[in-house]
C-alpha cells in the first residue's frame, strides 16, 4: 500500500524511477554480452533496473513519525572527508592504509562510541575484502601498501 507523502517525496520518487527507466531505456539497444566478457550495455541496464526498483520502493516506504531530529552536519561532513581520503590515499598510500583512513572517519561520524577491537577487526576485514575482491579478482593495480610509504617508515630510500 502506498503511504501518505509528501509532494517532494513523491517527486523525488518519480524522478530517481525516471532516471532508471532512462538507464534501462539507454542499455536496452547495446549488447549485453556473457558474464565472462560482458557488453557496453550491461552497467546501464543493470544500474537502471537497480534505480528503478529502488524509487518504487520509496514509494511503498513505511510511514513513520517525523521527529525533529536536527540534521547531523558532523557526520555528513566526516563521511563525505572519508570518501575523499579513501580516493586521495588509495594510489599515494596503499589499500590498507585508505580503507583504514576510511574506517576511522567513519566510524567518528557515528554519535555512539565503537570499541576500539570492533573498529579494528572491521578494519582488517575491509582490507581482505578489498585486497580480494580488487586486485586478486578483479586485479585492479592497488598496491596493499604503497613502496613509498614502506620506505618512509623504514628510512630507507
Amino acid at each position: 500500500m502506498i503511504r501518505k507523502n509528501d509532494l517532494s517525496e513523491v517527486l523525488f520518487a518519480f524522478v530517481i524511477i525516471a532516471f532508471g527507466l532512462f538507464l534501462v531505456y539507454s542499455g536496452i539497444d547495446l549488447s549485453i554480452g556473457k558474464m565472462s566478457r560482458i557488453g557496453p550495455g550491461f552497467l546501464p541496464l543493470c544500474l537502471g533496473v537497480i534505480i528503478t526498483v529502488l524509487g518504487i520502493g520509496i514509494l511503498f516506504e513505511r510511514q513513520e513519525k517525523h521527529l525533529d531530529i536536527p540534521p547531523n552536519i558532523r557526520g555528513l561532513a566526516l563521511i563525505t572527508l572519508a570518501i575523499g581520503a579513501f580516493a586521495a590515499l588509495v594510489e599515494t598510500t596503499g589499500l590498507f592504509p585508505a580503507t583504514a583512513a576510511l574506517v576511522i572517519l567513519t566510524a567518528l561520524a557515528n554519535h555512539e562510541r565503537i570499541r576500539p577491537l570492533t573498529l579494528l577487526g572491521t578494519i582488517i576485514g575491509l582490507c581482505v575484502v578489498g585486497y580480494l575482491l580488487f586486485v586478486a579478482a578483479l586485479q585492479l593495480p592497488f598496491k596493499p601498501i604503497s613502496p613509498d610509504l614502506i620506505s618512509w617508515f623504514t628510512g630507507t630510500s
